[in-house]
């Protein structure tokens, strides 16, 4: 049996502890908001002495961007998957994840205030990870990825933090919205015959 390097085991325990710490705060920020949380809640929620969580967050809203980034990416994928078949299927299992979303959830009851400065449209780098992910979730479904196109998405998108609806509304309006985002434009350059 061939041993394992120090490296790869050193590689998968930093992994361990950055999911610890991404789930400690997923929820301490959905029992206490982001005004009261600390990052020491998180570091016991997560398991983990508060030395190593600061090694790999260094602040709160480091934490805050790594937890974003992470659920995001994790979404994203799934509707890539999704929209390869059906836009509208892809849309409504976004939206039904951020109406789901166990830190949106919490921060709906104990922080609203928070909740919408954190989902106005075009703030902060939250908005850029999502829009890189519904970027991709067009591509995925050969749809316009335009800029008019990923902010009708993520405003749509960001509809949901602070009032879900229901599933068979979501599923109405993302029906509507995958209408409204053409197929791409794709245009192939052709060589002149050479004689």
């Amino acid at each position: 049996m061939a041993e394992r390097s120090p490296r790869s085991r050193a590689g998968n325990a930093m992994g361990r502890t950055r999911t610890a710490a991404l789930d400690g705060a997923r929820r301490v920020l959905a029992e206490h908001g982001l005004r009261k949380a600390t990052m020491g809640d998180v570091a016991v929620r997560g398991g983990l002495a508060k030395a190593t969580l600061y090694n790999h967050f260094r602040t709160k809203d480091d934490l805050v961007a790594g937890l974003l980034a992470d659920d995001a990416a994790e979404l994203g994928a799934d509707c890539r998957d999704l929209a390869r078949d059906d836009l509208a299927v892809a849309l409504t299992r976004a939206a039904d994840g951020v109406a789901a979303h166990p830190v949106l959830v919490g921060l709906r009851t104990v922080e609203p205030t928070a909740l919408l400065a954190a989902a106005a449209p075009g703030t902060g780098a939250g908005w850029d990870v999502v829009r890189a992910q519904v970027a991709l979730v067009l591509d995925a479904a050969d749809r316009s990825r335009d800029d008019l196109h990923v902010d009708l998405v993520c405003r749509w998108l960001a509809s949901h933090v602070l009032e879900p609806g229901t599933r068979d509304s979501r599923a109405a309006q993302a029906r509507s919205v995958a209408a409204a985002v053409p197929a791409a434009v794709r245009t192939t350059a052709f060589a002149a015959p050479t004689a």
